[in-house]
């Protein structure tokens, strides 16, 4: 049995200790390390949460911002996000890569495919991890090495509810294997990217759903207001044409808005305009425009719808290029306004630069057409009425005046120059005459009767005159006649002879019963 002496155990005891104390300090540095690398990446994460809490709806930064942290923080040398596009998926953001050879990533086969990482990881919606592409056997990029040098490849998809909306790659230019935590750390940012990309997709949806409301209000508001004027003014177009040029530019985005009505003539004349030159408009006044394919307003006019001329400059049958060239117009739309299947009018935009009008834009203004036939039959409706209510209003003072006239010849029965006096000023009330004169039969001759609105100079006059049938004078024309005679300006009727001193009385026009 071999005795160990004192020193020796204590130089053992110290040796242990020393070999524990070098364990326990390399374990310490490793955790440290570990600890390091694990704050930098919470600091990373923490750093990426934040951007896109502040730029929530700046998706850009927020790639960029990921595949920089990605990359770092992985060993990469180069990252890439793809989002998809319909069947495609180009590029949105990148780290690492020179203007160039981002232009030819850009370029690259969009469409994903067993040849390339990003699409072996579409197709299979799970990470796809190539410790060496130039040994993998499906991998066939083969112009790529010309651009960027690419070994160690790594694939993240970008899912959303099952599906990949983009994808999420790393590129080192040696064979090194990405480690299981690197792995994990680009599948979170991976899942911060698609949480940004779908925050951004939702606010796009809310904005659109406010512009659509906002612009549906806009729109209700205006067919209002319009539907205002022509209630306010039942009897007139103009207005309701001027509040329709101007409120259908405005909305439509157009630099210029008219109105045409059709004519007696067979053509359209310009009504209203907003937005045009005084050179245009005078233009049009002298221009009216007709049926035909050579402007749109004719073409209009022959399909009774409506035509939108994308460009006036390259449609083949557009032909008013004087008009094109004082309006300076390119595009045009013309909506008519029918009534029986004919359009009895038109509203025209234009704009300077070739951008056709929207489908929805069209409906607005196929509504101001309606509204404007609605004001256009409202005025003939008012008009109608004011007609029947000015021939009832003459019709009851003709009967009123015919019921005074028997009511003076039942009291005055046997006083005949009271009668004739009578119907003589009720003749001048009712036809608003300057002076009336009644004639009777005095043998062969007609002579004066009774007057009305005569001065005692000009009755003198008439009282030395006797008529008898002939050209010369009213009465005599008359009685050759037989019948209704109406002369509109007696200085213009070569057969009058017969004047009143020109002292006393001024006759132009005359109607004289038989």
């Amino acid at each position: 049995m071999q005795w160990w002496g004192p020193n020796k155990i204590r130089r053992r005891e110290l040796e242990e200790a020393r070999g524990q104390l070098a364990a326990c300090a390399a374990s310490n540095n490793r955790l440290n390390s570990e600890l390091e690398a694990r704050t930098r990446e919470l600091t990373a994460t923490g750093d990426v949460l934040k951007v896109i809490s502040r730029s929530a709806f700046d998706l850009q930064t927020v790639l960029n911002t990921l595949t920089e942290s990605a990359a770092r923080l992985c060993g990469a040398d180069t990252a890439i996000i793809r989002r998809r596009e319909g069947d495609a998926y180009p590029v949105a953001a990148t780290y690492g890569l020179t203007e160039k050879q981002r232009d030819h990533f850009a370029i690259y086969p969009t469409s994903p495919g067993r040849e390339s990482v990003f699409g072996r990881a579409v197709m299979e919606c799970r990470t796809i991890h190539v410790p060496d592409v130039l040994a993998d056997p499906e991998y066939n990029r083969p112009q790529l090495q010309d651009f960027v040098a690419v070994r160690a490849m790594l694939g993240v998809p970008l899912m959303r509810d099952g599906c990949p909306v983009g994808v999420f790659t790393l590129q080192r230019r040696e064979p090194q294997p990405y480690s299981q935590q690197q792995i994990d750390l680009v599948t979170t940012f991976a899942d911060q990217a698609v949480i940004a990309i779908e925050n951004v997709r939702l606010f796009q949806e809310v904005q659109a759903r406010t512009a659509e409301a906002h612009e549906s209000l806009e729109y209700q508001t205006a067919t209002a207001d319009v539907l205002n004027v022509i209630s306010r003014a039942p009897s007139q177009l103009q207005p309701v044409f001027e509040a329709i040029v101007e409120t259908a530019a405005r909305l439509c985005e157009a630099d210029s808005a008219t109105v045409f009505q059709l004519a007696d003539d067979g053509r359209y004349h310009l009504t209203a305009s907003h937005g045009y030159s005084p050179e245009y408009r005078e233009l049009l006044m002298r221009r009216p425009l007709s049926l035909g394919r050579d402007t749109a307003i004719g073409r209009m006019a022959v399909e009774c719808n409506t035509v939108q001329v994308e460009d006036t400059l390259s449609d083949p049958e557009y032909m008013f290029h004087e008009a094109q060239k004082l309006g300076g117009y390119r595009s045009i739309l013309a909506v008519p306004l029918l009534r029986d299947g004919k359009a009895i009018a038109a509203i025209a935009l234009g704009r300077s630069a070739v951008r056709p009008f929207s489908a929805k834009q069209i409906q607005l203004v196929e509504t101001f057409a309606d509204q404007a036939v609605i004001a256009i039959n409202n005025v003939g409706l008012f008009e109608e009425v004011q007609a029947r209510t000015e021939e009832l209003s003459e019709s009851l003072q003709q009967q009123t005046a015919t019921a005074e006239v028997l009511k003076v010849i039942s009291r005055s029965a046997f006083d005949l120059h009271t009668v004739l006096d009578t119907l003589a000023e009720c003749a001048a009330r009712l036809c608003e005459a300057d002076i009336v004169t009644i004639w009777r039969p005095d043998g062969a001759f007609y002579r004066l009767a009774a007057t009305y609105h005569a001065t005692d100079e000009q009755r003198d006059y008439m009282d030395g005159v006797a008529h008898q049938p002939g050209r010369g004078a009213l009465v005599g024309r008359a009685l050759l006649e037989a019948s209704v005679v109406h002369i509109h300006d007696t200085l213009e009727d070569s057969n009058i002879r017969w004047t009143f001193r020109s002292c006393a009385i001024s006759v132009r026009s005359w109607v004289c019963p038989s």
